[in-house]
């Protein structure tokens, strides 16, 4: 009997366009169409549990056919969960976004472009990358490269019912998916057919502002926004009660407009100011002259300094505790915490030359991150009710504090 683990992707040829139901020995269900692909019909499904599942094909002798869904050896696909994201076995997920639109998909040297920005992602702080669906065949080879690497990718969707038909039935079982529509009056319609053919029940947004497109509904499983003021997370958090991902805040760069001409300070304090409010902040870069072009346009490596400097705070998302969320102790900074034993503050380009910390008694580490130099100073405080941290007094810092006792 054919296996497959866990969240990986069971393929099967079939005569034509068809649709069949998976169903679990549990009873659960999924749904999939077949799309045509090399001048084969094939059906593509992500089995979501261990166990045997049967199928029946129209037209095979066989009925019906069956595999085994073997124990997983990832932690699955993100899920959306209140305001935060996790992946499908239930591990926080805190991503790293950057943004790449490869203007010329089929062009001459576009293989070797992507191969170039594969491998300078694969070593990049960045966990998630944004993608435009431009050529099913070269998107689904991108797709299929990224998830070698461990790299998710968002895929913003055309306009096209037909076409986005056959990208979901295509990449649905891809675990390192998600979708994202842009603004248009088919949104609504184009999200439910989405649902409708996804059975891996992957992430659904809608690339807009929110006073220009509800993203309340539930087949909208988080904000997907454009904002400059990441001041205003907070209140798209409070009031959609959602994840929320900045997905454009602008560009570093020197193009000829002001979202892609944004100084590098500018770009990296926006992003931890955003993440630190909650939300996830999707990186970009446009140097005009750079090699090959503009990163986010399709460039074989990010050559601006925001995308070195973001390793620092790739460190401290990974090492976050499960449950931080923002917290109003503090009003005139930032700052998540999970109360009594962790805190990350951000300051952005206020000059502090202190911050006090009203703490449980206990012993703390202490890590003051110069987040534009990239480093870390390290203390080990012993506190009774207060703790007060000395600072350099200039801009771009963080304060972590972890309980140690």
């Amino acid at each position: 009997m054919t296996e497959v683990e866990r969240w990986g992707v069971l393929e099967v040829q079939v005569d034509g366009p068809v649709s069949t139901v998976f169903r679990h020995e549990s009873g659960e269900s999924a749904y999939a169409e077949s799309f045509l692909a090399d001048d084969r019909w094939l059906i593509r499904f992500m089995p979501s549990l261990e166990g045997t599942w049967h199928y029946a094909l129209p037209g095979s002798a066989v009925a019906p056919h069956a595999f085994t869904c073997s124990p997983a050896t990832s932690s699955g696909p993100i899920r959306s969960s209140g305001t935060t994201l996790r992946r499908a076995d239930g591990t926080a997920y805190h991503p790293l976004t950057t943004t790449w639109f490869h203007l010329d998909p089929t062009g001459p040297g576009a293989g070797d472009r992507w191969a170039a920005a594969c491998r300078a992602l694969a070593a990049s702080p960045f966990t998630r990358v944004r993608l435009r669906a431009d050529n099913p065949q070269h998107l689904e080879a991108q797709v299929c490269d990224l998830l070698a690497a461990g790299i998710d990718a968002e895929i913003l969707l055309p306009s096209d019912e037909p076409a986005i038909r056959d990208l979901v039935n295509r990449l649905a079982a891809y675990r390192n998916v998600s979708w994202c529509l842009s603004a248009t009056p088919a949104a609504r319609h184009l999200a439910e057919l989405i649902a409708e053919c996804d059975s891996s029940n992957h992430l659904i947004a809608i690339h807009a502002a929110p006073e220009a497109v509800d993203p309340g509904p539930p087949w909208f499983t988080h904000l997907s926004v454009p904002l400059e003021n990441l001041r205003g997370v907070s209140a798209l958090r409070r009031d959609y009660a959602k994840p929320v991902l900045v997905d454009a805040c602008g560009y570093e760069g020197d193009g000829t407009t002001p979202a892609t001409s944004l100084r590098p300070e500018e770009l990296l304090t926006r992003i931890w100011e955003g993440t630190v409010r909650g939300a996830h902040v999707t990186h970009g870069e446009w140097y005009v002259d750079s090699d090959g072009g503009p990163w986010s346009a399709g460039g074989v490596r990010p050559t601006g300094v925001v995308a070195q400097r973001l390793r620092l705070l790739r460190e401290v998302l990974d090492e976050l505790p499960d449950g931080v969320e923002p917290i109003d102790d503090y009003r005139d900074a930032p700052t998540l915490a999970v109360p009594g034993s962790y805190y990350l503050q951000y300051l952005g380009e206020h000059q502090f030359p202190e911050r006090t910390f009203i703490l449980p008694t206990g012993t703390y580490q202490v890590d003051i991150l110069d987040v534009w130099n990239h480093t870390v100073r390290r203390t080990r405080e012993t506190v009774i009710d207060t703790l007060t941290v000395r600072l350099p007094g200039t801009q771009y810092q963080a304060i972590q504090i972890r309980r140690a006792s």
